[in-house]
């Protein structure tokens, strides 16, 4: 593949404290893309998860990156009124890519009817959603939250909605259930940012899902790009898996080319 043209979909543009990552902020940022060639980026603020509040730094953020880092709005079931508010203020702002849901730092279990509202409001906007997945964990029990399967009503009543399971559901059963949820509905996407270090990862989703359902993603700056990015350029599959993987799916999953110029050079 030479000169790939490469989207991370998964990737945070603050850092929360409990966190030892990479520099943060918009400078480090683009200069580790620049290094790795990924040419766009869809970013959620950490500080937005936590405490909630409006887009302006995205979207700022957005524009001085001259349109390579997208953002997407937290939906927090726990003040939906607010978060939808905020949300409804970035419709049409350039750069605005769709929501973002985080059940176990919400607390609220993903099958929760207050994320209704969240799911009528992207199907309204034409917008994607992604979310927080993984499998139930003896260690971080909180991820019990978002396990995949509790999804499936809200995958299955909104089938316009571009729904992004990050984290692939995680290991072990989880990923089993994101597998099954990306071959039962056409609506669903798998990202794989992260730290899934399970060997061959990646030819194992290839064999199993469509590969046009799966995009990289590397949850910087809590990961090091080059972690998930290797990963893909040395798996065992098909040049042309990689390249929807790593550019194609995420453009088409989040609309990147209505909400921005998604070609524009570096």
């Amino acid at each position: 593949m030479s000169a790939p043209f490469i989207v991370d979909a998964h990737a945070h543009d603050h850092l929360m404290g409990q966190f030892v990552a990479e520099p943060t902020g918009i400078g480090p940022m683009l200069a580790i893309m620049d290094r790795l060639r990924i040419r766009l980026a869809v970013s959620t603020s950490q500080e937005a998860l936590a405490l909630g509040g409006g887009l302006a730094e995205a979207r700022r953020i957005f524009e001085q990156s001259r349109g390579r880092i997208y953002y997407l709005g937290v939906f927090d079931p726990n003040r939906a009124a607010a978060s939808l508010t905020v949300l409804r203020e970035a419709v049409g702002w350039p750069g605005f890519a769709g929501l973002k849901l985080h059940p176990p730092l919400h607390a609220v279990m993903a099958d929760d009817p207050r994320y209704r509202s969240a799911w009528e409001f992207a199907a309204e906007h034409d917008l994607t959603i992604l979310t927080h997945s993984w499998s139930l964990s003896d260690y971080n029990p909180s991820q019990r939250f978002a396990t995949p399967e509790r999804f499936e009503g809200c995958i299955r009543d909104f089938p316009g909605v571009r729904f992004v399971l990050g984290h692939a559901g995680g290991r072990g059963t989880g990923r089993a259930e994101a597998v099954r949820l990306a071959n039962r509905y056409p609506n669903v996407y798998l990202d794989i940012a992260g730290d899934i270090y399970c060997r061959g990862l990646i030819e194992e989703l290839a064999a199993t899902v469509p590969a046009e359902r799966i995009l990289f993603g590397s949850d910087y700056p809590m990961m090091d790009p080059r972690s998930n990015l290797t990963r893909v350029l040395l798996a065992a599959i098909g040049t042309d898996a990689k390249r929807l993987m790593l550019a194609d799916n995420a453009i088409r999953a989040y609309r990147l080319e209505e909400r921005g110029d998604a070609h524009a050079d570096n």
